[in-house]
């Protein structure tokens, strides 16, 4: 089969019309919102408070075992002040971010999601403060 020069041009012509339809195509798909693209869940660790996120948590997964008159480990977690004294200490940081296999892992028959560690954390990173 014989191309002349003007089907060789309306050939290219064609491609070129097709390659630029594909890049404005592909070029109108962004993304603008990175915090969005990037964030897996709604866990918000902006506004991580006390009495809204933390306290509930450890009501949920640590009172049960540190209360009463014989707390395990001798460790009441009952109140702010003991939680806030127990996370200035290091140890309760240190417990929660164990692996998951490690047996000093806390809580010992649950499992805090990665939302609940990172409000922790964030938390713990702000001063543990009571609000």
């Amino acid at each position: 089969m014989c191309y002349t020069m003007v089907d060789i041009f309306e050939l290219i012509q064609s491609h070129t019309r097709v390659f630029y339809l594909f890049i404005i195509l592909c070029s109108g798909c962004t993304y603008d919102n990175v915090q969005t693209k990037y964030t897996q869940s709604e866990c918000d660790l902006l506004n991580v408070t006390w009495s809204v996120d933390i306290e509930p948590l450890v009501n949920q997964f640590c009172v049960g075992c540190h209360q009463g008159s014989s707390p395990a480990a001798d460790l009441l977690l009952d109140r702010y002040e003991v939680v806030k004294n127990s996370v200035l200490q290091g140890g309760f940081s240190i417990r929660i971010n164990k692996p998951i296999t490690d047996p000093l892992k806390m809580p010992p028959n649950a499992t805090l999601d990665s939302c609940a560690i990172d409000k922790l954390n964030m938390w713990i990173a702000n001063g543990a403060p009571e609000n």
